[in-house]
């Protein structure tokens, strides 16, 4: 290897080192893939290593403030999502199907539209019928909170304000259900 090499090197040391430990929302968790022929991949945080979930405060699509805190007490699917991301839109039916039918289970939904404009996050919204909110965030500060790099990515927070489970990429109907129904219990 050669001497000039050896700062890249170190440096894609560092980054792999601080994915896999450190500090991070996923520190001490255990991956569990919930649908392995699909791909599908969500991440269950064990109960007594769950971290708190990052507070938020924000306007909606429409202008009206929205906090985390206003989700209190109730079990918070959080999306973040983008109007010009393919698979969000692809994922979007599916979540609304699932916001609908958990409702009165006490799952509330909100969206987080990031690295968007605030026409096109309606449009998208108006396209798909969703019904519940979602925090216009075009500077992904939330997204930097939870430690996201890309839409779509979801939280499933618990009850308390944990964080219960993280689910990457495009969000499949039946999969969310049975990441709702581990979470809801018995």
């Amino acid at each position: 290897m050669r001497a000039r090499h050896l700062p890249f090197l170190l440096i894609v040391i560092a980054l792999l080192a601080s994915a896999c430990g450190g500090k991070g929302l996923g520190t001490g968790t255990v991956g569990r893939a919930i649908d392995n022929e699909t791909g599908y991949n969500a991440i269950s945080y064990a109960q007594p290593e769950r971290k708190p979930a990052p507070s938020w405060s924000g306007k909606d699509l429409n202008g009206a403030t929205i906090t985390s805190a206003s989700f209190k007490g109730s079990i918070m699917v959080v999306n973040f999502w983008a109007s010009w991301c393919v698979p969000c839109r692809t994922e979007q039916p599916a979540l609304e199907r699932v916001a609908q039918a958990y409702e009165d289970e006490g799952v509330r939904f909100v969206g987080v539209n990031i690295r968007d404009t605030n026409v096109n996050a309606l449009a998208h919204v108006e396209e798909f019928a969703v019904t519940y909110p979602s925090i216009f965030n075009p500077d992904a500060t939330i997204a930097y909170d939870y430690r996201i790099s890309y839409p779509p990515t979801t939280f499933v927070v618990d009850r308390d304000g944990f964080l219960a489970w993280k689910i990457i990429g495009e969000t499949r109907e039946a999969n969310l259900s049975r990441v709702l129904d581990i979470e809801l219990g018995p």
